[in-house]
């Protein structure tokens, strides 16, 4: 009778040591998780999520299309978290799986309730937005171009501009007379200004014509970032006069191309 108690009670034994023996290893064996990370609702990937694993303490990175593929033990679980979305914790042995092992996990984007918003308006001249508070000193390419280019005053025809040259007030007190004169003659002053204008516009169009950007792209053979270097080049080297024709502008602009190969090299 003792006999087959004691056998019963090894059989018993031997049965729990098993079990236990065959739960231990398969919580102890690695599984190949794969799946993809993607937005909660429009189902839409999420690049480059981390994954992180609490029994192993290491993280991976997911791909460029929210994919996945990496080996843990069974019963580990993971930490997921993506730029912009919840992070959630994941119990891999609940996750469901499809017809080819893969699960899918989802996350929910971030989002607040805002109280209220401020808006500044216009702050007057002082505005950091148009005076910044640090002053750029970052080097300036220098374009040769005239002062009042693209300025309002550009498009009042020459005559009709207001005087520039007026003396400030240091002036005013070393020589009174030319300050009034500058001050009640603009009309006059405008007017002896008018023919030099009118003659330095008809260069500007002379140049133009024999020498313009379409005509320093042919010679030159540059375009886009080449072409502009080399047009800032010509703009400080070029000199043009009324006397130039087309082939003696082309002579020029060619003698400038060899100029500035041979300083590029």
């Amino acid at each position: 009778m003792r006999s087959s108690i004691s056998k019963k009670v090894l059989l018993i034994i031997s049965i729990q040591i098993i079990f236990s023996n065959v739960v231990k290893s398969q919580s102890d064996s690695t599984v190949l998780w794969q799946g993809s990370i993607r937005a909660k609702g429009n189902n839409a990937v999420i690049p480059h999520a981390t994954i992180a694993s609490y029994k192993q303490i290491t993280t991976y990175i997911a791909d460029e299309i929210g994919y996945f593929a990496i080996r843990l033990s069974y019963n580990d679980s993971i930490r997921v978290a993506a730029l912009g979305f919840n992070s959630r914790t994941i119990v891999l042995k609940e996750m469901p799986q499809d017809s080819l092992s893969m699960i899918k996990i989802e996350l929910s984007q971030h989002s607040f309730m805002i109280k209220e918003v401020t808006v500044k308006g216009y702050q007057g001249i002082l505005d950091p937005l148009i005076f910044p508070k640090y002053i750029d000193n970052s080097p300036k390419i220098d374009l040769h171009l005239p002062n009042n280019i693209g300025s309002r005053i550009s498009k009042v025809p020459p005559n009709e501009r207001p005087d520039a040259g007026n003396m400030n007030a240091l002036g005013a007190v070393f020589s009174p007379a030319s300050f009034i004169y500058s001050k009640v003659n603009r009309t006059e002053r405008s007017k002896a200004k008018l023919p030099e204008v009118r003659q330095q516009s008809m260069l500007w169009d002379h140049k133009e014509a024999i020498a313009s950007r379409d005509i320093i792209a042919a010679i030159s053979g540059y375009d886009g970032e080449e072409l502009d270097k080399f047009m800032i080049y010509c703009n400080i080297h070029l000199k043009i006069s009324a006397a130039d024709n087309a082939l003696s502008a082309t002579r020029k602009i060619t003698a400038l191309l060899e100029e500035y190969k041979a300083r590029s090299k």
